[in-house]
């Protein structure tokens, strides 16, 4: 792509003064340098001039590709889940997604490196026309494309970038999950739920669930359990282009629920089964230093995960 981009997609946190207040600031100064400003229908009446990005419908299996604005760079302005609205809103896996940029403007976030008071001075360097003398730095998280199949069909597509989530919902008694690794049974496991996660999930619930920590550019899929009734069961990783197929058999003594990156929430029924592959086009995500470094300093900092017990000082 030559020159800088020509239009941009900002993308906020909900019900949040500062973050209007930011992205109207924003806005306005994109505008008078001559880049379209493209802004979600439920904002757009507060954005001046700028045009409002519907999404197309999600879901839907072997849904015709609808059209959508071409669009060159996608702005957050919140914290992790703001990210992962805007990945819902380009989860047509046929196309190619633009680059995003996140400033963080929540709370713990490992997907937005920089602050809301650098967003002019980054924002300045990517619009440069002719290229910058600084690099930038980009790193591709890539999502995982989950089908829903009920009696041999598929029914519904949704692509996550954090986690498929199948759990027992308002049920009392433990789901019975097969898991299949290309068409290959694993095992079956009786738990509250399981996790399949690309790595960018890897910080996420399947970290709570006590899954490991791994770096957005390792190329693999987390299956992690949800309090399994058996201690043999541990978390897995296996590799990316691998299929993963979790089937809810009719010896189930409960329904499961399926929800993607905490959206969708659907019942499955006895019979059941979503199948995880990797999905064609990751989401670009612009970085303050390259590979995994920014992911690095978020598990370091804001995990304190390299903190000791031991004072730092001997007197």
């Amino acid at each position: 792509m030559t020159g800088g981009p020509r239009s941009v997609l900002f993308v906020k946190k909900p019900n949040d003064a500062a973050a209007t207040a930011r992205l109207c600031e924003l806005s306005e100064w994109l505008q008078q340098n001559g880049v379209q400003v493209y802004v979600e229908n439920a904002v757009a009446r507060e954005v001046p001039h700028a045009r409002a990005y519907a999404p197309p419908p999600e879901g839907r299996a072997h849904a015709p590709p609808a059209p959508r604005p071409e669009i060159d760079l996608c702005v957050t302005l919140g914290g992790d889940g703001t990210v992962l609205h805007l990945a819902s809103l380009f989860s047509d896996d046929r196309c190619p997604l633009p680059p995003v940029v996140s400033f963080a403007m929540g709370t713990l976030g490992f997907l937005t490196p920089f602050s809301a008071a650098e967003a002019p001075a980054v924002l300045s360097r990517l619009l440069a026309r002719g290229g910058a003398e600084e690099p930038v730095f980009c790193t591709l998280r890539t999502r995982r494309q989950c089908e829903v199949r009920w009696r041999g069909a598929a029914q519904w597509t949704h692509t996550v970038l954090n986690e498929c989530l199948l759990d027992r919902g308002d049920s009392p008694a433990m789901v019975l999950l097969e898991v299949s690794v290309d068409g290959r049974r694993v095992t079956t496991v009786q738990a509250d739920g399981l996790i399949l996660a690309p790595p960018s999930g890897s910080t996420a619930y399947s970290m709570s669930a006590g899954g490991p920590m791994v770096a957005p550019s390792v190329p693999c899929t987390l299956v992690t359990p949800v309090a399994p009734h058996s201690l043999s069961f541990r978390p897995l990783i296996v590799p990316e282009h691998s299929v993963i197929e979790v089937h809810l058999p009719a010896a189930s003594r409960a329904q499961a629920r399926a929800s993607f990156d905490g959206r969708h929430a659907m019942r499955l029924p006895r019979g059941a089964s979503i199948v995880c592959r990797a999905s064609r086009y990751a989401l670009p995500v612009i970085n303050r230093r390259s590979l995994d470094a920014d992911w690095y300093e978020g598990i370091t900092h804001k995990l304190q995960w390299t903190g000791s017990l031991r004072p730092l000082t001997r007197e």
